[in-house]
């Protein structure tokens, strides 16, 4: 949100603006902004919604839609088919699931995201 779409032409600036008021770019860590605004506390296809209308919540994600590439055809169909999102979202993390560790290497299930267990 901040510094990298200059021109608007990336994220929605009314968007931009909005998530900038919540999401300071110094200071406290602890601010809180929904992945999508439609469903907020529903786990759906309304982040794929909101990529498509430029309400992008991580820029990365916004960017490789807006500029093209091989995965718009996926945001796509997502936007429009939350059952498909949803299917494809099981076998994934069912494939991620199954990846082991690398040998050698501690693993660990976070009990906060941002912080190491220890």
């Amino acid at each position: 949100m901040y510094g990298y779409d200059s021109e608007g032409k990336i994220i929605d600036p009314a968007f931009a603006e909005a998530r900038r008021r919540t999401c300071h770019v110094v200071g406290r860590d602890d601010a809180v902004a929904p992945f999508d605004e439609h469903s907020p506390l529903t786990f759906d296809n309304a982040y794929y919604k909101d990529l498509v209308a430029r309400h992008g919540f991580l820029t990365s994600d916004q960017a490789l839609y807006v500029c093209g590439g091989p995965f718009n055809n996926l945001v796509r169909i997502y936007n429009k088919d939350g059952r498909r999102f949803a299917r494809d979202f099981v076998t994934a993390m069912v494939k991620m699931g199954n990846i082991p560790p690398l040998p050698g290497m501690p693993a660990e299930v976070r009990l906060n995201c941002k912080r190491i267990n220890y």
